[in-house]
Formats: structure tokens, C-alpha cells, sequence
């Protein structure tokens, strides 16, 4: 069993305790707040930092278990963050659906980032009022799961679809899919070992024009402004980061550091 089957593991544990089955006062409408596209974010900007909401690391690098979200949101929006990205997995990741809800007060767009296999989840990210939900497609094959019939499912709830891709292999079947956005996700899901390379070289073997116009995240591992200007270099349009920002001690410096504010 490697790293991604624990999570796995770990999601369908969350699915049958009830997690996702959100209660009357979790589903009322003020939740259900206007959509804000991630895709035209990132679109407007010449490269968008999307600030991650983790209250744990999966590496053990750092765990926060009393995370006052709606502050943080606000102060990444404040410090130059285009968009907020929320880890809603309880277990591993400590996180929390009502976090969604709370990153939404900044009206930036809100991606609802989760280990994704089934529609309730899906359908949980719509309510709470989640702008966009992260698949995996890795996830998806380890399953045999349709990614197309779910990025259908994402998109009939309205939201929008980051698509994460690990290799070159995937990105090829990610540019056959109606996702919105595709990611690439630095860190190998099986060993959790990150190389921001990895977008670099992904990049270099694709044809852009194929892309149509879809805009690429590049996500983990990234903590440096220079990682920001190579994976601009390669054309890569935003980045995804949540652990250099909650390990260091300046977190809106961090921020600005990383938008070259």
C-alpha cells in the first residue's frame, strides 16, 4: 500500500462517517453565494498565486490544528493572493468544510480541494459554495473511475474543474477532457517526494497550442520566488502554494514575497 491508497483509504472512511451529509444550517442559502471563476482569475493575470488554507502537512512539516479561517483568508487576500485554495480533508489533512464558507467572505475564488471520488462530495462543495473542486486523475485511474463523467458532474452543480496531472501521460489525456484548468502537481502522491521540475519538463514536451487557451497550475514545492519565475518561464500561468506559506513566520510577507510585491 503506498501514500495515495492510505488517502484513499482515509476518503472512503471520511464518505461513510457521514462527513459530506451537511446538515440544514451547513446548506442554507447564505452559503450559496455568487460564483467567482478561477479560470478567469487566472486568465486576467499575468501569473495568479493561489494561497492554500492546510491546516497539516501530509510530510509532517507542520500542524495547525485551530486555524481561524476567515482571518487567514482575508489576510492572504490582503497580502496580494488571487485566489484561496481550502484542504476540506478532516483526517490527515485537519481540515474543515466550513472553512469553504468562511474563504468566501474575501469574494476571491475558492477552490474546494479534497481526495474526490464520489458525487457527495461533489455535491458538498457546490452547497457550502465552492467556486471550483480539484480531481485528480490518478486518483481516478487507481479507482476506475470516468474522470469525464466527473468532471460532468462537477460541472452540472456549476462548479468549475482544476484537472491534476502528474506526468506526461496524463497531461496528454487532460487535454482531451472538458476540465477547466489542469494542474500539475509537483509532489508524487505515492512517496510524497516533490520536484518542481516537474512542471518545467512537462511544459517543454507539450505543444501550447493544444491547450486552447486553458490555463496551467503548477502545484507543491513551491517557496521561492525563483520557483515562481521558472515555472513562469515554461508558461505555466499560476502557482498553487500552502506549505512555504504556513512555515514561515511572515506568512503575508511570504505572500508578497512570492507575487514580487
Amino acid at each position: 500500500m503506498d501514500i495515495l491508497d492510505k488517502f484513499i483509504e482515509q476518503a472512503e472512511k471520511n464518505i461513510a462517517n457521514g462527513y459530506y451529509e451537511l446538515k440544514i444550517s451547513d446548506n442554507s442559502n447564505k452559503y450559496k453565494t455568487k460564483k467567482v471563476s478561477l479560470k478567469e482569475k487566472i486568465a486576467k493575470n499575468n501569473f495568479s498565486l493561489i494561497a492554500e488554507i492546510k491546516h497539516a502537512s501530509p510530510a509532517g512539516e507542520y500542524s495547525f490544528e485551530d486555524i481561524d479561517a476567515e482571518k487567514t483568508a482575508f489576510l492572504f487576500k490582503n497580502a496580494g493572493a488571487d485566489a484561496i485554495s481550502v484542504v476540506v480533508e478532516p483526517a490527515i489533512f485537519k481540515g474543515n468544510l466550513k472553512n469553504i464558507c468562511e474563504a468566501k467572505k474575501t469574494g476571491l475564488p475558492v477552490l474546494f480541494k479534497d481526495f474526490i471520488m464520489r458525487e457527495i462530495q461533489i455535491k458538498a462543495a457546490a452547497d457550502l459554495g465552492a467556486d471550483c473542486v480539484l480531481l485528480i486523475m490518478k486518483l481516478a485511474d487507481r479507482l476506475h473511475l470516468d474522470i469525464n463523467k466527473m468532471i460532468e458532474s462537477a460541472h452540472s452543480y456549476g462548479l468549475e474543474v482544476l484537472l491534476e496531472c502528474y506526468d506526461e501521460k496524463e497531461m496528454e489525456r487532460a487535454l482531451h477532457t472538458g476540465a477547466d484548468i489542469i494542474g500539475i502537481n509537483n509532489r508524487n502522491l505515492e512517496t510524497l517526494a516533490v520536484d518542481i521540475n516537474r512542471s518545467i519538463k512537462i511544459m517543454e514536451n507539450i505543444d501550447k497550442r493544444r491547450l486552447n487557451g486553458r490555463k496551467i497550475i503548477s502545484e507543491s514545492g513551491i517557496g521561492r520566488k525563483q520557483d515562481i519565475e521558472l515555472i513562469s518561464n515554461a508558461g505555466i500561468n499560476a502557482a498553487l502554494v500552502g506549505t512555504a506559506i504556513w512555515k514561515s513566520e511572515n506568512q503575508a510577507g511570504k505572500i508578497k514575497e512570492l507575487k514580487g510585491i
